[in-house]
């Protein structure tokens, strides 16, 4: 399943846009029982959850949840969740690695009650607090359950990540490099080797800024996009799929590195660059993502 390139966020209490999400083809869909979810519906949402899950394992799609930052009630959303297909759970607002084990020892008990193996469920921690985006490392060591840091990046209309950390959001996005490169080494330093970049603040419709924000967060080693619309998943889709230039490249790497080993060779030249071992495992990796991507 992992890495995930694309993902769609869908209120999980409306039920019928689970196959209008899945029509786009997401990696997974994020059923969400936070924000986009009013009060008077959450006991809904709650209760469409395990349905919605099973639509998405049936599809071959991965099935996130997004519950609300913990409070007395987050073991019955916890409980609402887990079954088999349940990818991860995302958790909001988190500050500390307590939450983090807090969270895991739930997932812990209700797959033991659902009968799902232990350790199946991921979580995806999203620091929307300065405590947490400080402290990234740290939640992204607080759990093995942990896949990747959310992050985020954000057109011109500014959320909960600025507030947070006291920016002011730009279509440049200068403002928001060193926290994006921050939670990507963070991540990958604490061994969750799956950050996602949420991707915000944006006309929905504004499909080239959609892209741009994208390809930034390719760029800045996020493994994949979480979008707002349907319009954005095929955007996300294709930047991360690998170029047919891209493939020829690395496959022209490769066979000119093998070359070079038979004749006991450990670095060429290869399209005016020198090339060595160390350039293989990216050429191998693009390789593997374009068959994966068919």
């Amino acid at each position: 399943m992992w890495p995930i390139r694309s993902a769609l966020f869908v209120p999980a209490h409306r039920r019928d846009w689970v196959a209008k999400a899945l029509r786009v083809k997401p990696g997974a869909v994020v059923l969400d029982i936070e924000d986009s979810v009013p009060p008077a519906f959450k006991a809904q949402a709650m209760d469409c959850l395990k349905d919605e899950i099973a639509e998405l394992r049936a599809a071959g799609a991965g099935a996130f949840v997004r519950i609300q930052p913990l409070y007395d009630g987050s073991p019955a959303e916890v409980a609402a969740a887990v079954c088999e297909g349940l990818t991860a759970i995302v958790l909001p607002k988190v500050a500390s690695p307590a939450e983090i084990q807090t969270l895991a020892d739930m997932l812990s008990y209700y797959e033991g009650k659902a009968g799902v193996a232990h350790g199946a469920t991921g979580i995806l921690p999203l620091p929307e607090t300065a405590e947490g985006m400080y402290a990234g490392r740290d939640l992204a060591k607080a759990s093995p359950r942990v896949r990747g840091i959310f992050g985020a990046l954000s057109g011109p209309v500014s959320g909960d990540f600025a507030r947070a950390f006291g920016f002011r959001a730009t279509s440049d996005g200068l403002e928001q490099a060193y926290l994006a490169s921050k939670l990507v080494l963070d991540s990958r330093a604490g061994g969750a080797m799956y950050p996602v970049a949420g991707i915000f603040g944006t006309a929905a419709d504004d499909l080239a800024a959609v892209e741009r924000l994208i390809r930034r967060a390719r760029d800045f080693g996020y493994t994949g996009a979480i979008v707002m619309h349907p319009t954005h998943v095929p955007i996300a889709n294709a930047v991360y799929r690998p170029t047919a230039e891209e493939v020829a490249y690395f496959e022209g790497l490769i066979t000119a590195f093998e070359a070079a080993e038979k004749a006991g060779l450990g670095a060429v030249s290869y399209q005016g660059a020198m090339v060595d071992y160390a350039m293989l495992p990216l050429a191998h990796a693009v390789l593997a993502e374009a068959k994966r991507a068919g």
